[in-house]
């Protein structure tokens, strides 16, 4: 090509004419005589145009590829892997059955490791690449190099703290050890001293901070009761979304509606955050994100009201030195309390409890009756899965005949890799994968339970909203016994639902517990009886026994606090 037309190429690209630089490159080369530079600019066109189909996106990633091995490992071959990533990234952002391409991008990237394991861009991409095909030890291997050869930073950090949450290598203690060195990173930001804590006010202001004050999101079933019962109390509410404006749904308009105060924080900095907050003199800042996605928990490092507490979001500590509370309870964190760096507060029976939902429950006869075959279920999310789960279901489905696993996740993740493992042992029949619900569908959602006869918990991040659905539907769930807070969730669960004989404290155990009720059809009869009779009366669903035990332990975290005011 021309020197005239590679300016012409460069211009139209300048201008975001991106159709014209597809058009020109294609009528002008072949592919053939096209450069690696070309095919991955092609490609890069193709995924950038308005108006994108899939059928362009499949070509882009066609281009990458071509620009990739044409290039032998040059810069280019970098630059083309690491778009192919970003795009299919985007496609399981999008839902899009297109993510399935990372499984090439994962050989390019095998292939290009040699030249490239210590480039930080390579390193880089590899974190959404294992991330999308739920491959836990490899993305923290990745992350590993990265944090060793550039320091401790936050998103890498917490990236790293969360993705051992997935695996059960960390224990408590190796969670504390991290945080000690991560959270020196944090800077404090500018505040003014809060005033001591005064129990003989009033009323007491009290900010709910988080960034899911949305639709569907799992949070919302378990505040919206304890928000309304809070106005028949002295605390004043205050929902501090860190939603964007234009992120706004119709569950965000009924909670703005549903707090006695609203404060839209998602477009301000967080110096502008705490300003906010200390100008509204909140007394009590409670923070329902945690290290999860979109958080600002930077803020939580420094001291901005008298009493700063983590709960239900991340069910671990985040490491900062300003956060007073974790509130758990006495199922979730046992003789490792010392290894939270928080303190924590521990509730009678459950650290959370559920709404329940706006329809009428019928009573969900045991799909088995009809189907004669055996089906268990997971609808918890897939990045809840590794090798030590899927090892364990596949033995249970080995030795449950005529038996199927039903899976369905919240977030969109490569599916080929657990329909892999399953065909790799001859049980392509045995499993089926359901397609995402829509937001705005969740009937569909709850519904799916109709089909499970038996819930298969995931370990060690075990399921919480997917728990309660299951027990609402009166599916009992196995779950397996954990060793701190974000790995017992199911078991205090479960002992609240007066299911203890649904937990096991092994693999081995659990295998025999599925097995058991599999084989026992009127004993997993009469308990799903039971839940449908009994379980909203338990706490899991009682939110008014909750929010007098919520408002009690408030009370009590704020002696406490007293007493170390200096």
């Amino acid at each position: 090509m021309s020197e005239m037309n590679l300016s012409k190429l460069k211009k139209l690209f300048q201008d975001k004419r991106y159709s014209e630089v597809v058009l020109d490159i294609e009528t002008s080369t072949t592919e053939n005589n096209r450069s690696p530079s070309l095919h991955n600019l092609l490609g890069v066109c193709r995924a950038s145009q308005k108006g994108r189909t899939d059928r362009d996106t499949k070509y882009a990633l066609e281009d990458f590829e071509k620009a990739f091995y044409k290039d032998n490992f040059g810069e280019i071959s970098l630059e083309s892997l690491c778009n192919h990533i970003k795009l299919c990234a985007e496609m399981g952002r999008k839902d899009s059955e297109l993510l399935n391409n990372m499984l090439t991008s994962q050989k390019m990237y095998l292939e290009a490791e040699k030249k490239f394991s210590k480039n930080a861009r390579y390193l880089s991409h590899g974190i959404d690449l294992y991330k999308y095909l739920i491959k836990h030890k490899e993305k923290i291997s990745v992350l590993e190099k990265i944090l060793k050869s550039n320091g401790l930073n936050k998103p890498f950090g917490i990236s790293y703290i969360t993705s051992q949450m997935y695996l059960s290598d960390w224990k408590q203690k190796n969670f504390h050890e991290f945080q000690k060195k991560f959270s020196n990173i944090f800077f404090v930001l500018n505040s003014k001293k809060p005033s001591k804590i005064d129990l003989t006010k009033k009323r007491i202001k009290i900010g709910f901070f988080s960034p899911d004050f949305r639709q569907s999101h799992s949070i919302t079933y378990f505040i919206k009761d304890l928000i309304k019962d809070l106005k028949q109390t002295k605390f004043e509410t205050f929902g501090l979304s860190l939603l964007k404006i234009n992120q706004h749904d119709e569950t965000t308009d009924k909670f703005s509606n549903l707090f006695d105060s609203w404060v839209d924080l998602g477009d301000k900095s967080d110096q502008e955050i705490v300003n906010a907050i200390q100008s509204a003199n909140i007394d009590i800042l409670i923070d329902l994100a945690g290290l999860w996605s979109s958080n600002r928990v930077n803020i939580f490092n420094t001291r901005i009201c008298p009493l700063q507490i983590s709960w239900l979001g991340f069910n671990n500590s985040t490491g900062l030195k300003e956060v007073d509370f974790i509130l758990a309870d006495t199922n979730t964190v046992k003789n490792e309390e010392k290894d939270y760096v928080t303190k924590i507060y521990k509730f009678p029976k459950i650290w959370s409890s559920h709404c329940g939902f706006d329809y009428k429950r019928h009573y969900n006869e045991l799909p088995f009756k009809k189907n004669n075959y055996f089906t268990f279920g997971s609808l918890n999310n897939f990045m809840k899965i590794n090798d030590e789960v899927l090892n364990t279901w596949i033995k249970i489905l080995k030795e449950v005949e005529n038996s199927k696993l039903i899976l369905k996740s919240s977030l969109y993740l490569c599916e080929e890799v657990l329909k892999k493992r399953f065909k790799d042992e001859g049980l392509t029949n045995s499993i089926e994968i359901l397609k995402k619900t829509k937001r705005d569908d969740f009937l569909s959602h709850i519904n799916l339970y109709d089909k499970i006869d038996l819930c298969l918990d995931t370990f060690p991040f075990t399921g919480v909203t997917t728990t309660f659905e299951a027990l609402w539907k009166n599916v009992p769930v196995i779950t397996k016994a954990g060793y701190n807070f974000n790995s017992r969730c199911g078991e205090s669960i479960l002992k609240n639902a007066s299911l203890e004989n649904f937990i096991a404290t092994s693999n081995d155990e659990y295998i025999e517990k599925a097995v058991f009720y599999a084989n026992n059809i009127n004993e997993l009869d009469e308990t799903r009886k039971r839940l449908f009779n009994k379980i909203q009366e338990t706490p899991l669903f009682d939110t008014n026994g909750f929010s007098k035990v919520f408002c009690e332990g408030l009370e009590n975290m704020q002696k406490i606090k007293i007493k170390d005011y200096k």
